[in-house]
């Protein structure tokens, strides 16, 4: 193929991202959701993914249905799978539901003021604001979800950890499909100050912050007004 018909994004085996198993393939496409490399209602066909991942049919199914499992990805009879577009109602209930959870998870952070848990905090943070300055705001957007999933993993619960991972995930396909002002660039205020109350044992500041902080993320969507999103599979998944 010469260099004029090269298509821009296509896939070989030295930007193939690295996938060894379902496992793999799985994680590939959860980054890609909450990054929003992979946009509300994108059909993912069982063969795009397979010559993307390097892998077979059946990996690739099982990570879909795992996805399926966790509401990021929805089956339609005769049409395929397709990464979930949530409506407004069910927006409304995930920021419900991080309120409440990240209420808790927080709480525990901030009683606990433990060191080594406000170190891995600020290294978070202080990595997300070099990604930003360097231009590379997909990277930094990964990071100021992964803040709050971090903070709840911090809390000691494994169960709270892994429901805020996929909370964390549908809240930025819903930021990405509604009509917003903040877009992700909101996601990584307030996380300095709740860093702060953490490290001081100042635990009802640190919870009001974050309920205040998730609730302005919610605010900031306009719930009746939907996105228009184009894709395409190939370029998502090629590396450089």
């Amino acid at each position: 193929m010469s260099q004029k018909t090269r298509l821009v994004g296509m896939m070989n085996d030295r930007n193939r991202p690295r996938t060894d198993d379902a496992e793999a393939a799985y994680q590939h496409l959860f980054d890609a959701i909450v990054d929003q490399r992979l946009l509300p209602g994108t059909k993912l066909t069982e063969i795009a993914l397979v010559e993307a991942f390097g892998v077979g049919r059946r990996m690739v199914a099982t990570a879909l249905q795992r996805l399926h499992w966790e509401k990021l990805v929805v089956f339609i009879p005769n049409r395929g799978a397709y990464i979930a577009a949530p409506d407004a109602d069910e927006a409304r209930q995930v920021f419900a539901a991080r309120v409440a959870i990240e209420a808790g998870t927080t709480e525990a952070v901030a009683q606990a003021a433990d060191p080594k848990a406000i170190a891995r905090l600020r290294d978070n943070i202080e990595q997300e604001h070099k990604l930003r300055e360097q231009g590379y705001i997909r990277e930094a957007i990964h990071l100021s979800g992964g803040f709050h999933t971090l903070m709840a993993q911090l809390s000691g619960n494994s169960v709270l950890a892994d429901q805020v991972r996929l909370l964390v995930a549908r809240t930025s396909l819903i930021v990405n499909l509604f009509d917003n002002q903040l877009g992700m660039a909101g996601w990584h205020d307030h996380h300095d100050d709740l860093i702060k109350y953490c490290e001081n044992g100042n635990v009802e500041q640190a919870v009001a912050l974050m309920r205040e902080h998730i609730l302005e993320i919610r605010d900031g969507l306009a719930l009746d007004r939907r996105r228009p999103v184009a894709f395409d599979m190939v370029r998502v998944f090629a590396r450089g």
